[in-house]
């Protein structure tokens, strides 16, 4: 099969490259140029970006396009109106985060989802004119538009279109660095903050799981929306059984939502992997993923996850994480959970 991998430099991208290839694909990878990655010699580069001119497809025909970088419908369309409607199948990466509304608990494919407004399309402009698009810079336009791009590949496209609504994506090599926060500091041991409820549910999603799901969807010649994440897992399992696969002497102390505020510990960012507390974020990590299980998602065990994130951080200790709970808000909220108790 000739495949199209938009964004196949990046995270998600160049997993799906390597699966291609393990798969016997004629990978061709279409990228701005400014993410290095080592790539296999006999993977094709196209340099181009997606808001302007997209020449260097002309000719190209390609049975599979994988596109991680959707973040507008016009890239979008800019895209598959280069590549063809000829196409087998057209799979987007989109996001949970078209949700919106978290309130209620194993979110459905059937939920409905928020498209983009006018005030979300200027947000994006702006973004695309620093040169700059992607769900920091897009903020809580960033959601939105993903459904947005989902509606019009639909529209282009129809049944040829697969969107795959992604949750927590983790794994050796995220440049976000919240499991990674995670997995340094139990590597570090010591007494660590752990935040109540202990029942909170946590999904994460190994990255090689996802490309592979994708390949996945495109060769079983599947259509619609996805939700793509693992099955919910509560706080104090995912913590502890971590702690076990590092083999670290971490010691887990539980603390209260009333002494994280006067820290000033921040959740998702300062603790990265828990969700905020406003009630529209309660069940940001508990989506219902039957369907995709159903088609074909296969989550591999937490170890698996785990062990290769340990093993690469561990090669790169002195690069700071661009997130996690600095050491002095950690340890004025240990002592004050110490001085509260009995």
């Amino acid at each position: 099969m000739k495949t199209l991998v938009v964004g196949g430099t990046g995270f998600l991208g160049g997993a799906i490259v390597d699966a291609a290839l393990a798969a016997g694909h004629d990978v061709t990878i279409l990228s701005r140029g400014q993410t290095k990655r080592t790539q296999p010699s006999n993977v094709k580069i196209l340099a181009a970006n997606r808001y302007s001119s997209l020449d260097v497809l002309k000719n190209q025909n390609f049975d599979y396009v994988f596109d991680t970088c959707a973040f507008t419908p016009d890239g979008v369309q800019n895209l598959l109106n280069a590549v063809g409607r000829k196409i087998k199948r057209y799979i987007m990466i989109s996001s949970i985060s078209a949700y919106s509304d978290f309130s209620k608990p194993q979110l459905t494919e059937r939920e409905p989802a928020p498209t983009a407004v006018d005030a979300d399309y200027v947000v994006a402009q702006k973004c695309i004119q620093a040169g700059n698009v992607d769900a920091v810079a897009l903020g809580a336009s960033y959601g939105r538009l993903k459904r947005a791009c989902e509606i019009k590949a639909t529209d282009m496209l129809a049944q040829k279109s697969i969107s795959l609504r992604v949750g927590l994506l983790v794994g050796a090599g995220d440049y976000t660095d919240r499991l990674t926060w995670w997995v340094r500091r139990f590597d570090q041991g010591g007494d660590i903050l752990a935040p109540l409820p202990k029942n909170q549910t946590i999904q994460i999603v190994d990255v090689r799981d996802v490309a592979g799901f994708a390949l996945h969807s495109a060769s079983q010649q599947l259509s619609g929306i996805y939700n793509i994440t693992s099955q919910p897992i509560d706080l104090e399992n995912f913590l502890t059984s971590t702690i076990n696969i590092i083999g670290s002497g971490a010691k887990l102390k539980w603390v209260d939502q009333e002494t994280i505020q006067k820290a000033d510990i921040q959740y998702w960012s300062e603790l990265p992997i828990i969700a905020p507390t406003a009630a529209n974020f309660r069940h940001f990590l508990n989506i219902n993923t039957s369907k995709a299980m159903k088609a074909g998602l296969k989550i591999r065990p937490l170890e698996d996850t785990i062990k290769p994130l340990l093993e690469w951080d561990r090669t790169r200790r002195n690069t700071p994480l661009k997130c996690g709970l600095p050491k002095e808000k950690e340890q004025l909220a240990l002592k004050l959970t110490a001085k509260n108790r009995p």
